[in-house]
């Protein structure tokens, strides 16, 4: 059974508009995984040993040294070409870390819905006669499309 100890952060960026995250904490734990146990099965332990903000099923695995996102579906043993170079340089001072952090396509989603949130709700502050003029079908479509943005941005 072999493993892989190393030093584990969070980058809480659930707010994807916030551009002053850092991984934390500045001291990083240790954390061993298994190299022959898919990480998704291993991904709940360093979530609740960070104690992350994220869902966990929101949640992926980067490495800080280049960046590389692990695949959650396979094994260390099966990701060997994206690890090399992360314990190499810890002989040089360079002490590398694991990031959890949200997956890009939430990411992506959470950007998505508050641009349009945002265009919807100027939309009707710059131009409030529409929501006022509006009668019928078209005030119909224009509150159900409000709604349909508020429970996508749950």
């Amino acid at each position: 059974m072999a493993t892989l100890v190393c030093r584990v952060q969070l980058l809480d960026d659930t707010d994807p508009f916030n551009s002053t995250n850092f991984p934390e904490p500045t001291r990083p734990p240790l954390y061993t995984f298994r190299e022959d146990i898919p990480l998704a099965t291993q991904l709940a332990g360093v979530h609740r040993l960070l104690r992350a903000p994220q869902k966990l099923d929101d949640c992926t695995l980067q490495l800080s040294h280049n960046g590389t996102y692990l695949d959650l579906e396979s094994t260390l043993a099966e990701q060997r070409d994206e690890l090399e170079g992360f314990q190499e340089d810890a002989g040089r001072g360079k002490k590398h870390s694991i990031i959890l952090r949200t997956q890009l396509s939430v990411r992506v989603h959470a950007c998505i819905v508050l641009f349009m949130l945002n265009f919807f709700l100027l939309s009707f502050f710059f131009f409030p006669e529409k929501l006022y003029n509006s009668n019928g079908r078209d005030l119909r479509r224009a509150l159900f499309s409000l709604k349909q943005i508020f429970q996508v941005s749950k």
